[in-house]
């Protein structure tokens, strides 16, 4: 028995390799994804836990909330068994606390609030909490159901393609991220996938046989078939590629008796392992499988369009292949390009090698073995269809069933455009550029994606905060300090704002970061709330004494007015009393209006404005007035002035100056004026930029008093600082504007 072992080892050794890997990466995925964060993870573990504590099968509530209670109980059963001797937790309350913020941007690239619950430390294996044993150990067993999986694959390729090509289909099945991703994860699906490839394998081989099968192997096949209905519904179109095998079997032995035994015994045997389930279904539900109680809890979409299906197409393929979490953790674009010519030059491959069959056609035996893989693929991507039709997500894992032969389909492309002397080297290429892939998208996505904010001691703080604060929020934390990634932003851009945040106690409950973006007139121009750490650090578990380094990117609105310096204002803000925390600095003084720094959102695409009235009035500096509107000139005693400037600087100035519009009278004396810093004070002219055309609006006020006359308005700048004004290039230190103001 050992030597028989030790043969097929070395006969084999690369797929034992392949197997070591995969064991290590599948575990590492395990352990890097928190608890319930994997698809619909929360749901299975309640699945498993009613079974343990009930002894029966669950019914669903059709006025309830969301549960996995439709599911076929084969695997819930399996795992109740497997996990019961651990102890339990009561309650899973405190791991399933939601994140509000959860999905922001969620098919942004980086670790902004990936994470769908709260986590802390003591929910990372390992830990004493029986939940965080029993949902690991639970996540072995789907390893363990993919190590299956793999071996069955290799079997299966093995009768399509060459050895070294076999081996790469293994590889590259053992090593797509989502596969690694779904075999680290508490779901069905790994089981449902481990028994498709086992009926697809058994099929693949009964269809070769010379002669009528004996019965006892139909009656392995509806065993087989009746634990994948079991497992999963999606399962149950794989009796119509055992109806297919059937057939082509009969129609070669030329023996109607086939079709009488098989489905005799097919039909028994299934019966005999799914007839109860189906019976229940129908005594709760009302129908066979079961869906009226899923489509009651989860709901229904309206029928989707074009562009639905579209959009849905490209989250199937990053899903597919990687994009873990809800598929709120992509991988970059450019990542899946390399991905695409592997799939693309696959498929060439498989249309070339069918043109060829023409000169040279397969034998029967393995024509009638393709002709079972594509009535597999085809009944699985009609599923998939209707699925999509009606449900209301599509995941690539949906499609798992059959990923074991989308694989071998690709491998059997590229078997036949590469000359098998090839095929080894071209395996190897295939085995490690997966596995970089599955290494490096564990080490740099989903890794990040749920990592905590750095923290820094004191020392660390007093040399990296540049901009120190030193603010008391509440009496629970200090804002030590700040720092703005950049003096300087675009119309959507985004800029990071690292908030350095020093815990005192612990709070008794969760508060949001804050950081706003505020333009003219208390506009909003950008924001984000958020947990701290993007959600990765909610302040329950902050813990005395910690320094937290919370960068947060905000993202500046399309829209905003431009130019204008932008106050940044932070906090932290308690939800369910919809206010901020109250902030004082450091000598306990209340602050009303938290701003910590100013940021210049610039003009896109400045191009020079059109105004009423157009002047050529350059100031020193170079800075040109284009001219301005005015809103009339006939005015009564107690009304009011509007006028704007349009302004054309070539740089910044030294000083920031103050506008000045005067209305005078024939004698130059001042009757009215409407001082005020350009941009109502929040762009000021030593933020001013080369090439900027921006207008700039004023109001002078018409005392009762003033006489009936006629009026001038000067213009010009000057410095509150000691009160000279900016000349111009002519020596005057104003412009008179050429229309006359009229007051009757």
């Amino acid at each position: 028995m050992i030597s028989r072992v030790r043969k097929h080892i070395n006969q084999h050794w690369a797929i034992v390799v392949i197997l070591i890997i995969y064991v290590i990466l599948a575990t590492l995925y395990n352990f890097a994804n928190p608890l319930f964060e994997a698809p619909d993870e929360i749901h299975h573990y309640n699945f498993i836990r009613y079974i343990q504590q009930n002894r029966r099968l669950p019914v669903i509530d059709m006025d309830g909330p969301e549960t996995q209670y439709h599911q076929t109980p084969l695997y819930y059963i399996l795992t109740a068994l497997v996990t019961a001797p651990l102890p339990h937790e009561e309650s899973i309350t405190p791991y399933t606390m939601r994140n509000p913020f959860w999905a922001y941007e969620i098919r942004q690239v980086g670790r902004d609030n990936k994470n769908q619950y709260l986590h802390n430390s003591s929910q990372r294996f390992p830990s004493p909490d029986a939940v965080v044993w029993a949902m690991h150990l639970t996540r072995a067993l789907s390893t363990l159901f993919g190590c299956g999986t793999l071996l069955l694959t290799y079997l299966l390729a093995r009768h399509f393609v060459s050895q070294p090509m076999a081996v790469a289909a293994t590889a590259v099945t053992a090593f797509i991220p989502n596969f690694l991703f779904t075999s680290g994860a508490m779901t069905n699906d790994s089981l449902m996938i481990l028994l498709c490839t086992a009926i697809i394998l058994y099929i693949v081989r009964t269809v070769a046989l010379e002669k009528a099968p004996p019965e006892d192997r139909w009656i392995g096949l509806g065993i087989l078939l009746g634990m994948a209905f079991l497992t999963k519904g999606s399962a149950w179109p794989i009796l119509g590629v055992a109806a297919l095998m059937v057939t082509l079997l009969a129609l070669r032995l030329k023996s109607w008796q086939i079709f009488f035994t098989a489905g005799t015994i097919l039909f028994v045997v299934v019966g005999l392992v799914t007839g109860w389930w189906l019976a229940r279904n129908v005594y709760h539900y009302g129908d066979l499988l079961g869906l009226k109680g899923y489509w009651a809890t989860w709901g229904m979409r309206m029928p989707p369009t074009p562009d639905t299906y579209w959009a849905e197409l490209v989250s199937f393929r990053r899903t597919f292949w990687a994009n873990f979490g809800y598929g709120n953790i992509p991988l970059p674009e450019w990542a899946y390009i390399p991905i695409d010519l592997f799939v693309y030059i696959g498929v060439g491959g498989l249309v070339l090698a069918a043109i060829r069959t023409r000169r040279v056609p397969p034998t029967i035996i393995q024509r009638e073995r393709l002709v079972i893989l594509a009535g597999w693929v085809i009944l699985a991507g009609i599923m998939l269809i209707l699925f999509w039709y009606r449900a209301t997500a599509t995941n690539g894992r949906h499609i798992y069933a059959i990923l074991p032969i989308i694989i071998l389909a690709i491998i059997g492309g590229w078997h036949n455009l590469v000359a098998q002397k090839w095929h080894g080297r071209l395996a190897a290429v295939f085995g490690a550029s997966t596995a970089l892939l599955a290494v490096l998208s564990w080490a740099f996505i989903l890794l990040p994606a749920y990592r905590p904010a750095p923290r820094i001691t004191p020392a660390q703080a007093a040399k990296v905060i540049s901009n120190r604060l030193d603010w008391r929020i509440d009496d629970f934390v200090v804002l030590q300090g700040y720092q703005i990634s950049q003096s300087s932003v675009g119309l959507g851009d985004e800029v990071e704002i690292t908030l350095y945040w020093q815990v005192l106690r612990s709070p008794e409950k969760n508060y949001s970061a804050y950081v706003y973006l505020v333009g003219m007139e208390g506009v909003q121009a950008g924001g984000r709330n958020t947990y701290p750490g993007l959600g990765n650090d909610p302040t329950i578990f902050w813990e005395p004494g910690e320094i937290i380094v919370d960068a947060i990117p905000v993202p500046v609105n399309e829209d905003a007015g431009a130019p204008v310096l932008l106050n940044v204002v932070v906090g932290l803000y308690d939800q369910a009393k919809d206010r901020p925390l109250d902030t004082y600095d450091r000598d306990n003084n209340p602050i009303e209006y938290p701003v910590i720094g100013t940021l210049k959102l610039q003009q896109p695409n400045a191009v020079p404005l059109i105004p009423q009235h157009l002047l050529d009035a350059e100031f020193a500096g170079g800075l040109i007035l284009d001219g301005y509107d005015l809103s009339s000139t006939t005015v009564e005693p107690g009304s009011k002035i509007d006028l704007t400037l349009y302004w054309s600087p070539t740089g910044p100035l030294d000083v920031d100056y103050t506008t000045f519009v005067q209305l005078v009278d024939e004698q130059g004396n001042i009757v009215a004026q409407g001082d005020a810093p350009p941009r109502d004070g929040r762009y000021p002219t030593t933020s001013w930029g080369v090439g900027e055309h921006f207008d700039d609006a004023y109001q002078v006020d018409i005392a009762d008093d003033v006489s009936a006359g006629t009026y001038h308005l000067l213009v010009g700048l000057y410095s509150l600082q000691n009160m000279s004004r900016l000349p111009l290039g002519d020596g005057a230190d104003h412009i008179r504007l050429e229309q006359s103001i009229i007051v009757r």
